[in-house]
């Protein structure tokens, strides 16, 4: 029997953009971040752990799509901007802390509205996925399937 959620978004993925992949993915960020914090106020360490693994594998999902011919010093400074998350994500879960998490999720939020707006334009202007966005992934997450398990 097929899991109605995850089937809804392997979808999802299946028919997204590139820029919209990027979208889904700070989404999966946002809430697994947000489920993390929900663990650490219940005391549950191993769904925190999971939760906060999930974040970990998208940012690296990320930084792995990112494209440094075409996106030049932009994705230079993104691929630095990944490297901080990961370390407020490992140091949040070492210290258990739901403050760094939350100011994460805030963070984070910011960026993918921004990337909202990218997505936005594009879809007015007409212009192709490969001029406003990262590479098309290439990585084995990539297929719909395991992207969407992640999300």
């Amino acid at each position: 029997m097929t899991n109605p959620a995850l089937e809804y978004r392997k979808r999802a993925v299946e028919g997204a953009s590139p820029v919209g992949l990027v979208v889904l993915l700070y989404g999966g960020a946002i809430t697994a971040l947000m489920r993390a914090i929900s663990a650490i106020e219940a005391n549950n360490i191993e769904k925190r752990v999971n939760e906060l693994n999930k974040v970990l594998a998208i940012l690296a999902e990320l930084q792995g799509t990112l494209d440094f011919e075409q996106g030049g010093a932009v994705a230079v400074h993104l691929e630095k901007y990944y490297i901080v998350l990961r370390s407020q994500v490992l140091e949040a879960s070492i210290k258990n802390s739901k403050s760094i998490l939350e100011d994460l999720v805030k963070n984070i939020s910011g960026v993918k509205e921004a990337w909202q707006q990218v997505e936005r334009e594009v879809a007015l202007k007409g212009v192709s996925g490969a001029a406003a966005a990262p590479k098309a992934p290439t990585s084995p997450m990539h297929s719909g399937q395991n992207m969407a398990a992640a999300l």
